[in-house]
């Protein structure tokens, strides 16, 4: 069983790198195709990376 929780947060964790990195670029590439980084689009991808943080977060203050 401690396995598996270890599996879940390593998943959880290398999920929420790639989201960050994905934002990363995101605003990178906003700002050379539209001259500005803050869209709708970032906007709504800065949420799904915040919210993976609290379950991330979360899942690891549990233990």
């Amino acid at each position: 069983m401690a396995q598996d929780d270890a599996a879940v947060k390593t998943a959880l964790i290398i999920m929420y790198v790639i989201g960050v990195v994905c934002l990363g670029i995101t605003f990178f590439l906003l700002d050379k195709v539209n001259g500005k980084w803050f869209t709708k689009f970032s906007v709504g991808l800065a949420g799904v990376i915040l919210v993976m943080g609290i379950i991330l977060v979360n899942v690891i203050n549990l233990n």
